[in-house]
């Protein structure tokens, strides 16, 4: 009977070791199938297919000529690197919330089924005469089912997921305040492709009439030339003077057509959209007036710059770190309580409950904690110097484009100025060329002139708000509230102009 027992034994465990050799060789060679797979043509076509649609969202159409309100509002809403930012607060807000469970105590529920392919035989011996029982004894059935349900609660992995929880939540702070800065960054290159897109649009109509007008002039000159109707180093020089006019006046247009571009490409409209632009009146372009001091310009930076306010938890964050780093230095104490089932029918209870406490310490984290220590304290001071660093560098910003409004606010006076000039020149000269007096070169030179100044005055009222746009950024000024009632693109315009009209107004609260 032992001996057709031993023969059975042996074979159940060769078809152990045949089943498990064949699992691992199914693994081995599942690892070695593995290799890299470069996406084919049509797969990459499909992929450009699907995210075409959602680089440009549904979007609310356009009914009118843009504001310069509803510009911003459709950049804020429609523009993907904000949308960007959006959906990485929401990845620090949910990330918040899962290392709130991580304080928890852990509830763990397990179950599972044991099977022989014998009994489980036991022998005894006698203390006494030392002698071997030789009638063996069963204490286990061939077929079993456990199960337990165990609460397990470790006081040091509570204290160090206490503090990552506090650095989550500082993390979805952090996010909050670089969405902040995108948001102001969008804002600032808005009102810079808006200003110089809304100035130059009124220029094109006269741009384009005279750059036909040059080109027609340049054949006439090089028919001329070719009659030999005048002698040839002055027609040169005539078509020379209108290649450098039709040269000018094709790179503004280009200029003016790039800041439309640009403009669309910030509020998320499809590259070749054609719109308008809601066209300042002249007698509105007036230099807007600070009237913040320098003080308050710096004190609103230190405030509510971004980058300052993010530092600051990046501090607490640090903080956190190192009390993380001391923690792990104690020893954990470990408390537990379970409920046991077995149905091994020769237990006497098989139902039980039980509980335990224990105490552990990793000795090298005593060897190594003080090294981990300094590094964490070393973090903190980094943090700090970054800190101070970054409020010089705002400070400077700051002082810088408060000049620089101060000097594109007296270069846009000066352009007015030369622009009124140039126009008076022209009218002369149009006058002279109309009694002959003035060739048609000196004509189209004088009305070129006339239109440059022009465009300059434009461009240069634009600077004023790019550098007042800069000012602002550098301040740490949000253009929109912490909530507002609508994310319809006029609702928000709406809140967009009231904050444009208070700051216009120096109504800006520290």
């Amino acid at each position: 009977m032992t001996v057709i027992n031993n023969n059975l034994m042996t074979r159940h465990y060769r078809n152990a070791v045949r089943v498990g050799g064949l699992a691992a060789a199914v693994v081995l060679l599942s690892a070695c199938a593995v290799t890299p797979k470069p996406l084919v043509l049509e797969q990459q076509r499909n992929l450009v297919a699907a995210d075409r649609p959602l680089i440009f969202v549904q979007q609310e159409a356009i009914t009118g000529p843009i504001t310069q309100e509803e510009a911003l509002a459709r950049a804020l809403k429609y523009n993907l690197e904000h949308r960007l930012m959006l959906m990485e607060a929401a990845l620090r807000n949910d990330q918040l919330h899962r290392s709130r469970f991580d304080m928890l105590p852990a509830l763990t529920i397990n179950s599972g089924y044991v099977s022989r392919s014998n009994e489980n035989l036991n022998l005894s011996r006698d203390t006494g005469s030392g002698a071997l029982s030789t009638n063996p004894s069963i204490s286990q059935d061939r077929d079993i089912l456990t199960g337990n349900l165990t609460l397990s609660w470790n006081i040091l992995d509570f204290g160090v997921s206490y503090f990552q929880a506090r650095q989550n939540a500082d993390q979805y702070l952090i996010a909050q305040e670089r969405r902040r800065r995108v948001v102001n960054q969008v804002v600032q290159q808005v009102r810079n492709a808006y200003w110089r897109a809304a100035t130059a649009e009124p220029l094109f109509e006269q741009v384009a009439p005279l750059l036909v007008q040059a080109k027609e002039a340049l054949e006439d000159a090089r028919a001329v030339e070719e009659q030999r109707l005048t002698p040839p180093l002055e027609s040169l020089e005539y078509q020379k003077g209108l290649v450098e006019v039709i040269r000018e006046l094709e790179g503004m247009e280009m200029d003016l057509a790039m800041a439309k571009s640009e403009l669309a490409s910030l509020m998320g409209l499809p590259p070749g959209l054609s719109y308008e632009l809601a066209l300042p009146e002249e007698t509105d372009l007036t230099p807007p007036t600070l009237k913040l001091t320098i003080e308050e310009m710096e004190e609103l930076a230190l405030l509510r710059r971004p980058e300052l306010i993010e530092e600051r938890y990046q501090q607490r964050i640090s903080a956190s770190e190192t009390r993380k780093t001391l923690l792990r230095m104690f020893p954990g104490l470990n408390l537990s309580s379970s409920g046991n089932s077995d149905s091994n029918s020769y237990l006497v209870n098989q139902t039980w409950a039980d509980a335990a406490a224990r105490l552990t310490w990793n000795l090298l984290n005593l060897a190594s904690g003080p090294s981990s220590l300094r590094a964490a304290r070393t973090a903190e001071d980094v943090t700090d110097m970054r800190r101070l660093s970054l409020s010089m560098a705002a400070l400077t910003q700051v002082h810088l484009s408060h000049q620089q409004f101060l000097k594109s606010s007296s270069s846009y006076q000066q352009a007015k100025t030369l622009n009124d000039i140039e126009s008076r020149i022209f009218v002369h000269v149009s006058q002279a060329a109309d009694n002959n007096a003035r060739s048609e070169l000196q004509r189209i030179r004088a009305q070129m002139a006339a239109i440059y100044a022009e465009v300059n005055s434009y461009r240069a009222y634009a600077d004023v708000q790019g550098s007042l746009a800069n000012l602002y950024v550098s301040m740490g000024l949000e253009l929109l509230p912490e909530e507002v009632q609508s994310h319809d693109v006029n609702d928000v315009a709406v809140e967009i102009k009231s904050a444009l009209e208070r700051w216009n107004n120096g109504d800006i609260s520290i």
